[in-house]
C-alpha cells in the first residue's frame, strides 16, 4: 500500500533503499517539477509516478462533465422561471439564490473529492447568525475562491446571501455567466479604472446588496495574488516605513470604504445626504446594514498554495488547509480614513505574523493574535447533499435533452 502524503514519503523510502540512511531527506516545499522519476528511486515511485496522470485526466473530464450538466440546467430552471419578475420578482430571486447554492455545493464537492481537507479555527462563523458582514480573505492563488466556496456550502443558506466582488476577468468565464445572473460585482483591476469602479460599486451596493437581501460581502483587500503584488507591496512599504510582508501584501481600502460608506452603521444618514435610497422593493426583507468584518487568513501547507488546475485534476497530493477567522465589530472600526487604513494594515501586519509562524512550525498558532481563538475543527460537508444535487442535474438534463432540445432541433431543421 501506498504511503498516504504522496510523492514526499516515497521519495524517503526509496532514498534509504537504494542509497542507504545517509541519504539527505528532501526539503519539506521541495517542488514537484523537479522531482521527477529516476531509476535510483525504485519501483513504487515510478508506479505511482505513471498511474496518477491517467487517473487526473478522468477526474479532470468528471469536473468538465459535472460543468457541462450543472451550469446549463441552472440557466434552463431560470429562464422557464424568468415570468416570474413581472408578477412575483420576490419569488424568481429566492429560486435563483437557492440555484445558485445548489451550484457552490458542487465546486465544494470538487474540492472534498480531490482530498484536500479544510481546518478552521479563530471565532466562529457559525456564532453571527443572520448578521450582516464583510468576509475579507488573504489572496494567494485561484484556489481561494473555490476555497471560500467550500466554506459557505457547509452552512445551510449562507450560500444565497453571499455577494462577491471579483476580478471583472471573471465575468467571462462559465461561472461568470452564474455570477453575472447572481448579481456578484465585477470589479476592473488597475489604477487607470480605480475611481470609476469605486463610483460603480457604490451604485451597485445600493441596487443589488440592498435590494436583494444580501448579507455576506466577499472582499479580497489586497487586489491581486500574492506572486503579483508581493514586490510592489514591499516597495510600497520600505517608502513609507510600513511593515514589512512575505506571505501577505498591504491591503487597498478603496472598496471597503465604499463598503462601510453605504452599508455601514451610519449608512442610512450618509445616504440621506448622497440621495442613496437603503429602502428595499416591494415583498423584499428589509436592508441589514453591516455589522460585522470579517478577517479570514488562509493558510496552504508549506506556503505552495492549491491552484485551480489542482482542483481540477487532483494532481496535488491530499493535504490540509488551514482557514482562521478573527470577527470585528464595524463600531470599532475608526471611522476617518488615515485611521481606517492605519488598522487594517495593523490587520495584516497580524496575519502576517500567524502565516509565518505556521510556515515555520507546521503548527497553525490560532490563539497567537487572539487568546479567544478557538481550535482548528475540520470542515465537514453532507455526501447525502452530494448525492442528491448530482442526482437532481443529471436527471434534469436528461429531461432537457429529451423533451426540449432535442424536439426544438427537429423543429429548426
Amino acid at each position: 500500500m501506498l504511503p498516504s502524503d504522496g510523492p514526499c514519503a516515497l521519495t524517503r523510502q526509496c532514498r534509504a533503499r537504494t542509497e542507504g540512511p545517509e541519504s539527505p531527506a528532501p526539503l519539506a516545499g521541495e517542488s514537484e517539477a523537479i522531482m521527477q522519476p529516476r531509476a535510483d528511486r525504485g519501483w513504487y515511485w515510478w508506479l505511482w509516478w505513471l498511474s496518477r496522470y491517467p487517473l487526473c485526466l478522468l477526474r479532470f473530464a468528471w469536473v468538465l462533465i459535472n460543468n457541462m450538466y450543472c451550469i446549463p440546467v441552472h440557466f434552463f430552471y431560470l429562464g422557464l422561471a424568468s415570468p416570474l419578475l413581472l408578477i412575483r420578482p420576490a419569488l424568481y430571486w429566492r429560486m435563483e439564490r437557492i440555484f445558485y447554492e445548489w451550484l457552490l455545493c458542487m465546486v465544494s464537492c470538487w474540492t472534498g473529492s480531490a482530498g484536500y481537507r479544510v481546518l478552521e479555527s479563530g471565532d466562529r462563523l457559525d456564532d453571527l447568525g443572520d448578521q450582516a458582514f464583510v468576509f475579507m480573505p488573504n489572496h494567494q492563488s485561484t484556489a481561494d475562491v473555490p476555497l471560500c466556496m467550500t466554506l459557505f456550502a457547509a452552512r445551510p443558506k449562507f450560500c444565497q446571501h453571499v455577494m462577491w466582488i471579483m476580478d471583472k476577468v471573471f465575468k467571462f468565464t462559465n461561472f461568470g455567466w452564474v455570477a453575472w445572473m447572481h448579481c456578484d460585482f465585477f470589479i476592473l483591476a488597475g489604477k487607470a479604472h480605480r475611481d470609476r469602479s469605486l463610483v460603480e460599486l457604490k451604485s451597485h451596493l445600493t441596487e443589488a446588496f440592498v435590494q436583494q437581501d444580501r448579507r455576506y460581502l466577499v472582499l479580497f483587500p489586497e487586489g491581486g495574488f500574492l506572486r503579483k503584488r508581493k514586490q510592489v507591496s514591499q516597495a510600497f512599504a520600505k517608502k513609507n516605513d510600513l511593515p514589512h510582508l512575505n506571505h501577505c501584501t498591504l491591503p487597498r481600502t478603496g472598496a471597503l470604504e465604499v463598503v462601510l460608506d453605504v452599508l455601514g452603521p451610519n449608512s442610512s444618514q450618509k445616504s440621506a445626504n448622497n440621495g442613496v435610497n437603503l429602502v428595499p422593493r416591494d415583498g423584499e426583507p428589509p436592508c441589514r446594514c453591516l455589522t460585522k468584518l470579517v478577517d479570514v487568513t488562509i493558510a496552504y501547507p508549506d506556503g505552495m498554495p492549491l491552484d485551480l488546475l489542482n482542483i481540477a485534476f487532483g494532481n496535488r497530493p491530499a493535504c490540509t488547509t488551514h482557514v482562521h477567522y478573527r470577527v470585528f465589530d464595524v463600531h470599532d472600526i475608526p471611522l476617518d480614513p488615515d485611521g481606517r487604513k492605519t488598522w487594517m494594515y495593523q490587520v495584516y501586519a497580524d496575519k502576517e505574523r500567524l502565516l509565518s509562524t505556521f510556515y515555520q512550525t507546521g503548527v497553525f498558532p490560532y490563539d497567537l493574535v487572539n487568546p479567544q481563538g478557538q481550535p482548528p475543527k475540520e470542515l465537514v460537508h453532507d455526501g447525502r447533499r452530494f448525492l442528491f444535487l448530482h442526482t437532481f442535474y443529471i436527471t434534469s438534463t436528461y429531461f432537457m435533452l429529451i423533451w426540449v432540445l432535442i424536439p426544438l432541433y427537429y423543429m429548426c431543421i
